[in-house]
């Protein structure tokens, strides 16, 4: 992938930004070419035509007409922007024997990132790209005539709008590197969001619980903490207490198996047979007992005693709670002004 950014998956999408898209329009009215990007991707490389404008020169038309034509021309890019010097301006003589102009941007070969333009005809001696694109053009099956008719009316590259396409290209070149930039900076974000998920929290806390019971041998097996005790006795006692510590905590069975090296079904095994009880039924239990001390706190009303002891919705709270205590959270609470 690209230098400095290669945990990015480049998309056509990521190339949709208006600054490039007004780019390639100045190329367009000023200049007769379209912007091209070659990019990396997982698979090898791609393009992507930049902006919103359909315009294409006819000799292009008729040399992409044909799928084999189109794939040559496809071909032709990717190895423009393999074959050019990292932030240069070169001139490269495409597989038609026209001329197309490459900034390449970064990374190796294979990797590359460049910005190309459409063909154009930059030669003085018109003549001799014509001999070659005549050539080409009847491999291609391309109507002699047309062809002509096409390659007359090819844009031609004076010095004035020579300096004018490679300032339109410095310019893309520097929008693709901001892109790039915000791209790396937004999957670095990413990353670091991940790594703060529920999931990715729990598994750390347990982890950290887990460290002095975790056998140096073998690395997979909790030491035994009692006496007489198995190691996945005392492994489910460990995880009893971590969670009866801290229930309100969004814990989920599969990350506490992750936690503890195993599978979540031989977790629920283990659980199961020391406490006679599903995971998920001593989890409420325990956010239950903890909502009795929150519901003491006069200042919370019950929606916000729910979400502290890590109820996601306060009307199923409010259920759980009346099924194992006979009355309401609220009710349970005006008896307390009674004691």
């Amino acid at each position: 992938m690209l230098t400095n950014h290669a945990t990015i998956q480049l998309k056509p999408e990521d190339f949709k930004y208006p600054i490039l898209d007004t780019l390639s329009e100045m190329a367009v009215k000023y200049l007769g070419l379209r912007l091209v990007i070659v990019y990396p991707t997982p698979d090898g490389m791609s393009q992507v035509l930049v902006g919103s404008s359909h315009y294409l020169a006819d000799f292009c038309k008729l040399v992409q007409g044909s799928a084999e034509g189109a794939e040559h021309c496809r071909m032709c890019h990717l190895l423009m922007a393999q074959s050019s010097p990292e932030g240069s301006n070169l001139i490269k003589r495409c597989h038609t024997g026209a001329s197309s102009l490459v900034k390449h941007i970064s990374g190796d070969k294979g990797s590359s990132l460049a910005v190309l333009t459409s063909c154009t005809l930059i030669d003085e001696d018109t003549a001799s790209s014509w001999e070659i694109i005549q050539r080409r053009g009847k491999k291609l099956g391309i109507d002699g005539q047309n062809l002509k008719k096409a390659h007359h009316n090819l844009r031609k590259l004076n010095a004035e709008k020579m300096e004018m396409a490679e300032y339109i290209m410095n310019m893309a070149a520097q929008a693709l590197k901001l892109i790039l930039d915000k791209l790396s900076a937004d999957a670095a974000l990413e990353r670091e969001k991940k790594r703060h998920t529920p999931d990715a929290i729990i598994t750390t806390a347990i982890e950290k619980e887990l460290s002095g019971a975790i056998s140096s041998q073998g690395g997979n097996k909790p030491a035994t903490n009692k006496a007489g005790q198995s190691p996945s006795a005392s492994l489910i006692d460990i995880v009893t207490d971590v969670v009866a510590s801290k229930p309100h905590l969004p814990f989920r069975l599969s990350a506490i198996a992750a936690a503890c090296r195993i599978t979540p079904n031989h977790f629920s095994h283990l659980f199961h047979e020391q406490h006679k009880q599903c995971f998920s039924d001593f989890l409420t239990e325990q956010r239950l007992i903890m909502a009795k001390t929150l519901l003491k706190d006069l200042t919370l009303n019950v929606s916000q005693v729910a979400a502290g002891a890590g109820f996601r919705d306060a009307g199923y709270f409010s259920r759980r709670f009346r099924q194992k205590n006979g009355v309401s959270p609220s009710e349970w609470r005006q008896t307390l002004s009674r004691r």
